[in-house]
């Protein structure tokens, strides 16, 4: 049974029975409460309590998961409702219909507290998902930075690069491969070495000071869309490497500054490009996207000047 299923059946049945009841139960040996009530429960609706409880106690999701002592915070209450449960089946050996009918009710109730207390197993699994999710658009970012990157590099500079990212994709691939099987801690796992991967490869590309495009352009406003372009790859990886490095507060806010100072003159050399100045927009975003590899270099991405 399901853990929603449980606590429908248990809202259906749970009475609202005082909370002093069930100290008064330990000491009195067969009180009448039927006055409380109006009518006693019969012998054959304490049985389906009997039932209902038992089945809680001993072969619910919930009670899987106490037997393994896989949720340390479900034992006690547990313990507690076996307890209520036994006291229940006594009184209903008995006779006593009434009190059997209040244990099982404080029964229950535990057991409910309990659910509550548990951890879902699909919650559990849409939780790991999205984590998952969220490691995989990461991965994506990273790369798309990176192709960005190294797109005017010569060709024989990039393919050094190519060569220790070509691993990632058969990580990634594996990756996939458990998460499909539903081992998204594994699969996690996996895609953290990618992160690793690219932040090694990048941090290595950004400081390189033999990072120069060698790409012929027709026109100014060419290759200021091309610097454009650039400035928007480094300005992509800046909340990427914050997520992956964690730098303090502290970093994150001197990052920030050379981010507002980037964006300025983000701002300056568009203008300058629409008032169809290219040569000079080109040098001003150039100096922007210094700014944003200085603001990586902040965070724990080495990037030049």
């Amino acid at each position: 049974m399901q853990n929603t299923d449980c606590r429908k059946v248990v809202l259906l049945i749970r009475k609202a029975i005082a909370l002093w009841l069930l100290p008064l139960a330990l000491v009195a040996s067969k009180p009448s409460l039927a006055d409380y009530f109006g009518v006693e429960p019969s012998r054959e609706e304490i049985q389906q309590e009997l039932k209902l409880v038992k089945m809680l106690l001993e072969n619910s999701p919930l009670s899987g998961r106490t037997a393994q002592n896989e949720e340390e915070q479900l034992i006690q209450p547990m313990k507690l409702a076996r307890s209520l449960y036994d006291r229940a089946v006594d009184a209903f050996n008995e006779g006593n219909m009434v009190w059997a009918d209040v244990f099982l009710g404080e029964a229950l109730s535990v057991i409910e507290d309990a659910v509550h207390l548990s951890s879902d197993p699909l919650q559990v699994e849409t939780k790991q998902r999205e984590q998952y999710a969220e490691q995989l658009e990461d991965v994506r970012a990273f790369d798309a930075t990176y192709q960005n990157v190294r797109k005017g590099m010569p060709p024989k500079d990039a393919t050094k690069y190519d060569a220790a990212i070509e691993p990632t994709y058969s990580l990634i691939y594996h990756a996939q491969k458990l998460v499909s099987d539903g081992k998204y801690t594994e699969g996690s796992e996996l895609l953290k070495r990618v992160h690793a991967i690219y932040i090694s490869v990048l941090n290595e590309l950004l400081a390189s000071t033999a990072f120069v495009y060698d790409h012929v352009f027709s026109t100014p406003a060419e290759e200021f869309e091309y610097e454009m372009a650039r400035y928007h790859s480094y300005e992509e990886l800046i909340p990427i490497a914050i997520n992956q490095l964690k730098p303090d507060e502290n970093l994150i806010k001197l990052s920030e500054r050379f981010v507002q100072d980037a964006l300025k003159a983000h701002v300056t050399a568009e203008k300058q490009a629409a008032g169809g100045d290219h040569t000079a927009a080109i040098k001003t975003l150039q100096e922007a996207t210094k700014r944003l590899q200085t603001a990586l270099r902040t965070i724990g991405l080495n990037a030049p000047e």
